[in-house]
């Protein structure tokens, strides 16, 4: 059980830490980082709550329930619905990506390893079915896999972060954000950023629905991210200037505008490599928490149906639709992730919400108004999120 902890617990962090850590210093240079700190701290609070209403929603029914089954079980059909549109929307244009960019990584690594010009369709489709594969075996598989991993990530986000510290200047922290639509635009990046909530009813079943090791794996597992963005974004904006990182991202706006600003840094060979490396390590993590939760999700949803339930029709209904979509239109997945934060706000903050009332109300449970205001309170930051990303969207505001 100690292991289950430990690798349930790193999933958690694994998930969270992926894409999102690498576009974070891009997002916030305009905003400095007294800004993003207090907003990383205060989006991790609501999402640790929202994903503790989760936990706590397991606490009174089945712990083999999915999504699916809990939405449909309490919410109705209207519920299960919207539930599968966001479920679906959010993690296959998540996978799509994330196969997309592994298979790049992959195809460059054959490129500069074994001098083999390998097509990018090749890259793609070897990531998947490398790390699909392990996915469709089971968490326990998972579990162990994403440790080595992780370790990984961790050791290599460690060199660019030490190579990084003597380059530290506190004048460089004390930037203000520029404008105020600045702060608006960081905002749902940092919540797709701690977005964990669709492993928990996987964790809860491996853990066996634990409720006490439950609710330690979910704070330790989203406060690890926490930290490490902290110091991710006190390195690389304590190491250069916001005037200096603005220009820089001007012409280039992708990872490659950060990798720039760390070379300008840091003028040692090893910091390519060790970027690169935490950069993929990332990347694998969070395509396996992503599609662990989907797996299960469609496994739930497919569970009443014998021929859809076995294990080689879910993974392909969990792995074919990105590998598609990588393959032969990658960038309709890219528009589709620039409005991920508006299925993510449904599905991690307003049903836990939703979930949670309704279950207090067949029990005839007493909540207490710290609770109420509480939920009150998420479902209006939910709604925010939803506004904000439309009017990002709809170039409202501007970016």
């Amino acid at each position: 059980m100690k292991n289950k902890f430990l690798g349930s617990t790193l999933i958690v962090a694994g998930t969270t830490i992926g894409g999102g850590m690498l576009a974070m210093p891009i997002i916030s240079a305009a905003i400095g980082f007294k800004a993003i700190a207090l907003i990383l701290v205060s989006v991790w609070l609501v999402m640790c709550y929202t994903a503790l209403l989760f936990v706590e929603v397991y606490q009174y029914t089945s712990i083999k329930e999915g999504f699916n089954t809990l939405t449909q079980k309490y919410l109705g059909n209207w519920a299960s619905l919207t539930t599968a549109i966001c479920m679906m929307a959010l993690m296959y244009a998540l996978l799509a990506a994330y196969i997309s960019g592994g298979g790049d990584v992959l195809t460059e690594n054959l490129s500069q390893w074994f001098k083999v010009e390998a097509p990018s369709e090749l890259g793609t489709l070897l990531f998947a079915f490398i790390f699909g594969g392990i996915v469709s075996l089971g968490t326990r598989l998972i579990d162990i896999f994403n440790k080595w991993v992780f370790a990984i990530k961790l050791i290599f986000l460690t060199i660019v972060l030490v190579l990084l510290v003597p380059e530290v200047h506190q004048v460089n922290l004390l930037s203000l954000p520029i404008n105020q639509a600045s702060i608006l635009l960081v905002l749902p990046v940092i919540f797709t950023s701690f977005g964990f909530h669709v492993n928990i009813p996987s964790i809860v079943d491996y853990m066996d629905g634990d409720q006490r090791k439950l609710k330690r794996i979910v704070v330790l597992g989203s406060a690890l991210p926490l930290v490490i963005y902290l110091l991710w974004q006190l390195m690389v904006l304590g190491s250069i200037s916001q005037h200096d990182f603005l220009n820089i991202l001007k012409n280039q706006s992708s990872i490659q505008g950060l990798l720039v600003a760390i070379r300008k840094m840091v003028h040692l060979p090893i910091i390519n490599t060790s970027f690169n490396v935490f950069a993929s390590a990332a990347l694998i993590t969070s395509f396996l928490g992503v599609s662990l939760g989907l797996f299960a999700y469609i496994a739930d949803l497919s569970k009443k149906h014998k021929l859809i339930s076995k294990t080689w029709v879910v993974s392909l209904l969990t792995f074919l639709p990105p590998i598609v979509f990588a393959l032969f239109y990658p960038k309709g997945f890219v528009l589709a992730l620039g409005y991920a934060a508006i299925p993510l706000a449904f599905l991690v903050l307003i049903l836990p919400v939703l979930l949670i009332k309704k279950i207090y109300r067949l029990k005839n449970l007493k909540m207490s108004w710290q609770k109420r205001l509480s939920l009150i309170t998420v479902i209006i930051v939910g709604l925010l999120l939803v506004v904000i990303q439309i009017g990002i969207a709809s170039r409202i505001i501007p970016s």
